[in-house]
């Protein structure tokens, strides 16, 4: 603090540092008055350096989101990578990145939020992700030290509308399996498994054949096939758990089946198929997986074949769980089965299937 003229004191104080550039920040005050005031005013500007307050001015909510996507990017999936990056670039920069991070507030999210739904037209939960995205970048913002606080937790996402599942019938499913069949053996086969095991697409794509125990009638599914750019990734599962899940009589045939099918095609280039190899691959020894992209262009293709366009190929995985809920089958025990992180998920999306179960059984 020092006088510059009379009756006018200049401020200074220190107030850390840049977290981007690392550069000295201070803040200055000229105060009119006496040294007493001015004094006061140096006390007031400490207090707000302490709280973090004056921290962090140059940076924007887009630096900031880059130097959160640098910390957790090798803990997210490159799927879940991919979308962060999308939705960031292409809904929320635009609006809000060169804005000062510190400066973001809830007004400006509910703005963002109610422009993408009117205007733009997505859907609440799209719009959720996004304010998911926003409230996690600001939370390691806190951390940090370089917001003050998070405006994403004071801000008004659009509700979610809960919409009820509704899978196919057991004979949209059979005609799917059947027109499959005479087109596509493997196909077929792969369909029939989603079906019964209620696994995910790129599960089923990372199924070898050591996976599979037939006299014991079970298959683990471990591992996860994701689609980056350049190429394919094996990873865990969705939610980085290992499960073992019993399987019917006839879903052994079907892997049998395949199995055949392989050895066959194997035999054309003198390989033996080997427990490494992959269940579904188009390689002759069974060293790629199919991916889980081409199986669901092969299951479009198919589904307009049968009249069946708004069957989605995920819906296997909801016929196979709501027959399971109808078979009484305890809903602990299916949540395992479909690999759900808890009990609770499974329950909120299958809730009206399981209240349906239990007024048949107690008619």
């Amino acid at each position: 603090m020092r006088q510059r003229q009379p009756g006018v004191w200049e401020v200074r104080l220190e107030a850390g540092r840049d977290p981007l550039t690392g550069r000295r920040l201070q803040i200055s005050r000229s105060v009119r008055g006496s040294k007493r005031e001015a004094q006061k005013v140096l006390n007031e500007l400490a207090v707000q350096a302490d709280r973090g307050s004056h921290s962090g001015t140059s940076l924007t909510f887009q630096q900031l989101c880059e130097k959160w996507l640098e910390l957790v990017g090798d803990d997210l999936s490159p799927t879940t990578l991919r979308t962060y990056r999308n939705l960031l670039s292409k809904r929320i920069y635009p609006a809000i990145g060169d804005l000062p991070a510190k400066k973001v507030g809830p007004a400006d999210l509910d703005r963002l939020y109610k422009g993408l739904t009117q205007r733009v037209g997505l859907a609440p939960k799209s719009v959720r992700q996004i304010h998911a995205i926003i409230r996690r970048a600001f939370r390691q913002g806190e951390l940090w030290g370089w917001v003050n606080d998070n405006p994403a937790t004071k801000a008004t996402p659009p509700r979610l509308r809960k919409s009820d599942v509704s899978p196919p019938d057991v004979e949209q499913v059979k005609g799917l399996i059947s027109l499959a069949r005479e087109r596509d053996l493997e196909f077929s086969n792969f369909l029939h498994i989603a079906a019964t095991t209620g696994a995910r697409r790129g599960e089923i794509c990372a199924l070898r054949w050591s996976n599979l125990d037939p006299a014991l009638g079970t298959l683990s599914i471990e591992r996860n096939i994701v689609e980056v750019s350049g190429g394919l990734v094996e990873k865990d599962t969705k939610t980085h758990q290992k499960r073992r899940i019993a399987i019917d009589s006839e879903t052994v045939a079907v892997f049998e089946d395949q199995r055949s099918f392989v050895t066959k095609r194997a035999k054309l280039i003198a390989a033996v198929v080997g427990e490494s190899d992959f269940i579904f691959s188009n390689e002759p020894d069974g060293s790629r997986p199919w991916t889980p992209g081409s199986v669901t262009k092969k299951f479009n293709a198919l589904r307009k074949g049968l009249g069946a366009e708004s069957v989605r190929l995920h819906d296997l995985r909801h016929f196979s769980a709501t027959h399971l809920v109808a078979a009484g089958v305890p809903i602990r025990t299916v949540s395992g089965r479909l690999g759900h992180a808890n009990a609770a998920t499974t329950l909120s999306v299958y809730s009206h299937f399981v209240e349906a179960s239990d007024q048949t059984r107690h008619a």
